[in-house]
Parts: structure tokens; C-alpha cells; sequence
């Protein structure tokens, strides 16, 4: 009796998948990175409009402090420059988006061909065992048929 389908290269295609998976997961990992940075900046982007619309109301409403307004351009200079900071960061975490994506690429494809060698061995192998039990099937045949054919001239 023929024995099932076994790949030798079993163990190393489930290394690459196990490492594809890996590289999905530091993608995902960076893409939160990036969302958190983009999330920081937003949060920025909102304190500085706030800021400016606190000055144009005291502006409009009173007299000039200019301390007040002093402290405030420091406040929203500061603001600005840690705006400029995070994307600087969002920058950097872009890059390692790609590295990451190009590493999640590589370790597909290296997945990718062990799994099609598999699945073209495993066709051979069950085209190899049809034929095998066609031939068990037609030797089974003929040999029925010639009994039956023996036991008429026999007769």
C-alpha cells in the first residue's frame, strides 16, 4: 500500500511562514507607530489653533500685554517646533514603513516558492498514485477476464 505525501522541506516552509509573520507583525508595528505619530501632531496642529484663537480673542477684546504676547510666541514657537520634530519623526517611521514592507515582500515570496514546490510535488504524487491504481485496476481486469475467457474454452 502506498504510503501519503510527505515533504521533506516541511520544516523549512513553516520557518518561512512563521518569518512572514513576523515581518507582518513589525508591519504592523510600524504602521500604529506611524498612526500615533500622526495622532501627536494632530493633537499639535489643534493646541496651536487653540492658542491663536485665545490671542485674537484677548487682542480684540482688551489691551495689548505684551508679556502675555511674549509668552505666547515662545508657547507657540515651542509648539512648532515639536510639530517639526514629529515629522521629522513620521519621516523616519515612513522609511521604516518601507523597509519593513520590502521585508514582508521578501519573506512572502521566499514562502511563496517552497509552497508552490509543495503544491507541484503533491500534484505529481497524487497523479503518480491514480495511475498506479489505474494499472492495480487494469491488471485486476485482466486478469478476471482471462479466467472468465479459460473457464469458456475449458468448458
Amino acid at each position: 500500500m502506498a504510503t501519503g505525501f510527505k515533504f521533506r522541506a516541511e520544516p523549512i516552509l513553516k520557518l518561512r511562514q512563521q518569518r512572514e509573520r513576523e515581518a507582518l507583525g513589525k508591519l504592523a508595528a510600524a504602521h500604529a507607530q506611524v498612526g500615533a505619530i500622526q495622532g501627536r501632531m494632530a493633537e499639535l496642529g489643534q493646541r496651536i489653533g487653540r492658542q491663536d484663537a485665545l490671542v485674537r480673542q484677548g487682542v480684540l477684546t482688551g489691551t495689548v500685554d505684551v508679556p502675555y504676547m511674549s509668552l505666547y510666541r515662545r508657547h507657540v514657537m515651542a509648539l512648532h517646533k515639536a510639530l517639526i520634530e514629529q515629522t521629522n519623526l513620521l519621516r523616519e517611521a515612513a522609511g521604516e514603513v518601507a523597509r519593513v514592507r520590502s521585508e514582508v515582500r521578501e519573506a512572502m515570496t521566499h514562502r511563496k516558492v517552497l509552497s508552490t514546490l509543495k503544491d507541484k510535488l503533491k500534484a505529481r504524487f497524487d497523479g503518480d498514485a491514480r495511475r498506479r491504481e489505474q494499472i492495480e485496476t487494469d491488471e485486476v481486469g485482466a486478469a478476471v477476464y482471462a479466467g472468465r475467457r479459460r473457464g469458456r474454452m475449458g468448458a
